[in-house]
Order: C-alpha cells, then structure tokens, then sequence
C-alpha cells in the first residue's frame, strides 16, 4: 500500500490547521462605530473606556498584539456591548437597543427643555428658543436663523467638537439654518419651522471658493472623505437616546460616496445598510433618506423631547 494517501491526509490536516490559525489571527471584521486619530496622551485603555469596549475589543480590531498606542495612529472603533465613559470632547457610542446604528452620547445627556419646539417641522414654531451661538471650528451662515430646541443646539456643539478632536487641521464648517427666532415659515425651506432641523455643510480636502459662507457641492474629488463620515455618524450613533436624530436628509449620489468609502475601510456592510438608502434605491429603508438638492450640506432632523405634548 503507498505511503501517499497518508501523507495526503496529513497534509490536508495541517493546512486545515493553518488555515484556522490564520483566521483567528486576523483582526475581526466588526461593524465599526468610529475611526480616531489617537492624541497625545491617550492610552488604549482610554479609549477602551470612552467608547464602552474592552481593551481585548480594540486590539482585535486594529490587529494590535499589544497595548501600545502612538500619537497619530488612527484606530478602528468597534460597536461593543459596553457603557461608554463620560467624556469632554462630545458623543461616543453605547450598545445598541434595536437594530440600530446610533449610539447614545458618552456626555450626559441634554438638559431636556419641554416646550419649545411647538408642532411639526413644516408647521409649527418656537417658545423661547435656545440659540446656536458662534463657536470654534464653524460659521454661522445666517446668525438669525440660528434658534432651535435645547437638545439640538447641544448636541450640534457636541458633535462638531468630537470631529475636531479626532481631525484637528479640519476647516471651517459651515452651519446653514436652524429656524427663525419665532419658529415658523422660513423661506428656502420646506421645514425648519419648529427648532429641530438644522443644515450643515461637508469637510472638504480643499476648501472649495466662497465656502463656508455658501454650500459647496460634493465631488468625488473634493470631499474629505474621513471628517464628513465621522460628522455624520457623529449624529447617526444618538439616534436611539430619547433626544437624538430622528432622520437624516442626504442626495443619493452622496451616499454612495460614503458608502463605497467606508465599506472598502471595513466599515460592516450590515451596519452600512442600515445607515444609507444607497445601493438600495432612494425608496429603501435607512436612517439616512435621499432628499433632491442635499447634495451640498446635511439636512438632520432631531426627535421631540419625551412626553412633550406641543411637539409633533
């Protein structure tokens, strides 16, 4: 009898052995929440804290054998099972409830200010608004358009914050409008009546001519493909809090420039999916809804306040 067969077999054995190795050597694909650039000073286990993951969670999906981190170094950020921290530089992501792919904020949450936003964003008006005050890292295009609910306004300041934290060099963000003072008909929109929409621009690789005073349009060429993913999803992780974003208002085309952006950085297609309309079809299911002519800002539409009767 020859010797072959079983050597054949041993072969087979050891490369199934091998190959098993592999694969549970290599970093686990998980659905991401963010991508950072750590600062200095910050530790993996900072970061494990911050975002409600295990230091074991991190290393798994950033290929890490140990816990050295360098300034600089961007990590991938997977969805863990764990509380996040409180933390000073804006949202950061806890477990999911539903299927969802928002997150609550690591800070606490807004204070909870029932009464101002008074019925729908297309109908209604405003009870002694909170304003958008000017800041670092934006302009306010129309500084009378800037009033809205209390929960908005913070978490707009929250949110810019994160991304300049992660992106220091970023440019100047534009923010369009809020509502008017009183709430109300607000001409150029179809909304924006009762404080809870508010439009933002992109981050671009170069600021494009009269930006930010104006809206500039996406182009595969000039979007900052990295700043404009963490703003959105900067919003998109608050959308199962009691005061987080009720939807998200994006041309179609811009979707799948993020779309086909995160998912060749490994960003899960599951998690990607739940997110976008796109590749679906604008009729599709997603938190992010095609809107015509949203292809120069982000239209982000926030929930009512808990049981807060004037809100619709």
């Amino acid at each position: 009898m020859s010797a072959w067969p079983a050597r054949s077999r041993k072969l087979a054995a050891l490369s199934t052995a091998l190959l098993a190795l592999l694969v549970a050597a290599a970093p686990a694909m998980a659905e991401l929440q963010a991508r950072v650039k750590v600062a200095p000073g910050q530790s993996l286990a900072l970061l494990a804290r911050r975002y409600g993951c295990t230091i074991g969670a991190l290393q798994r999906a950033n290929g890490l054998r140990t816990v050295t981190i360098h300034p600089g170094q961007t990590l991938a950020i997977p969805v863990c099972g764990g509380r996040p921290a409180a933390a000073t530089t804006g949202p950061a992501p806890s477990a999911p409830r539903r299927a969802a792919i928002a997150r609550k904020p690591a800070t606490s949450q807004p204070k909870v200010r029932v009464g101002q936003s008074r019925g729908q964003p297309w109908r209604g008006w405003l009870y002694k608004p909170t304003r958008l005050a000017e800041g670092d890292g934006y302009l306010l295009r129309r500084p009378e358009r800037t009033y809205g609910c209390a929960h908005v306004v913070a978490t707009i300041e929250a949110a810019i914050a994160q991304v300049r934290a992660t992106h220091p060099e970023l440019h100047t963000l534009a923010i369009g409008d809020l509502s008017a003072a009183r709430g109300g008909w607000l001409n150029e929109h179809a909304s924006h009546q009762s404080g809870r929409d508010v439009d933002l621009g992109f981050y671009y690789r170069h600021v494009p001519p009269g930006y930010p005073q104006a809206f500039a349009k996406a182009t595969a060429e000039n979007l900052d493909y990295a700043a404009t993913w963490d703003l959105l999803v900067a919003f998109a992780r608050t959308a199962d809090a009691p005061l987080g974003v009720q939807a998200i208002f994006l041309d179609y085309g811009v979707q799948g420039m993020l779309y086909e952006w995160a998912k060749a950085r490994g960003v899960d297609e599951r998690y990607l999916d739940r997110l976008f309309q796109y590749p679906n079809g604008k009729w599709s299911s997603g938190l992010v809804h095609h809107e015509p002519y949203h292809d120069d800002h982000l239209h982000i539409r926030f929930k009512c306040p808990p049981r807060d009767r004037a809100c619709r």
